[in-house]
């Protein structure tokens, strides 16, 4: 089995079980994660240098250059965004509305979560965090497949963050990020069906 369906049945497999967490276990989890974040900014920092040098000498320069490159403040700026996110309403169990029919039957709408999805984005490392903690917020799990100049840093970021899902005794398998960044694996993912609930490209 490739590593695609490996992650992909991981986090359908997590998907369940996110759905199922309280506001407090999700929000304490966000915690973990945020505080991992600081706790290992050297190490992701590292990383985030090998993709800046590998994409200078692809000659990226510029505001692209500016997006992939993470400092301590954009850490710090990704930390807090985290708290912003800790402090919004709970959006699962939510009735937008409720009607009731001629017949007396009570009919309503209520939030709940997607379960499993997939997201394909490009080279901005910290929609690698916003895109998970606004996933796992929503009790849904996320495979993550970024672009190819920011592999090093999504790399690092995942790891981090499963750092602070295992301190909060939550099943890491929530949050995967596909290592293989070619085009026909963004291809083939578009295609499971059988995992992945909602796709974003």
């Amino acid at each position: 089995m490739s590593d695609l369906f490996i992650k992909a049945k991981k986090v359908k497999d997590a998907s369940r079980r996110i759905a199922n967490l309280s506001e407090i276990q999700k929000n304490y989890a966000l915690e973990c994660i945020a505080k991992k974040i600081m706790e290992n900014s050297s190490y992701i920092l590292s990383e985030n240098e090998k993709d800046m040098e590998n994409a200078k000498n692809k000659g990226i320069k510029g505001a692209l250059l500016d997006r992939l490159k993470l400092t301590y403040e954009r850490l710090e700026q990704i930390y807090n965004g985290i708290y912003d996110v800790i402090r919004l309403s709970d959006p699962v169990g939510e009735v937008i509305s409720m009607w009731r029919r001629p017949n007396g039957l009570v009919i309503g709408q209520k939030r709940v979560p997607i379960g499993a999805i997939g997201i394909i984005y490009e080279a901005r490392p910290n929609v690698t965090v916003d895109a998970a903690v606004l996933c796992l917020k929503a009790g849904n799990s996320v495979l993550l497949r970024g672009g190819s100049e920011a592999i090093n840093s999504n790399l690092a970021l995942v790891n981090t963050m499963k750092m602070g899902l295992q301190q909060a005794d939550i099943d890491d398998g929530a949050v995967e990020l596909l290592e293989d960044t070619s085009r026909e694996t963004a291809v083939s993912m578009m295609k499971l069906n059988d995992y992945l609930d909602l796709l974003i490209p």
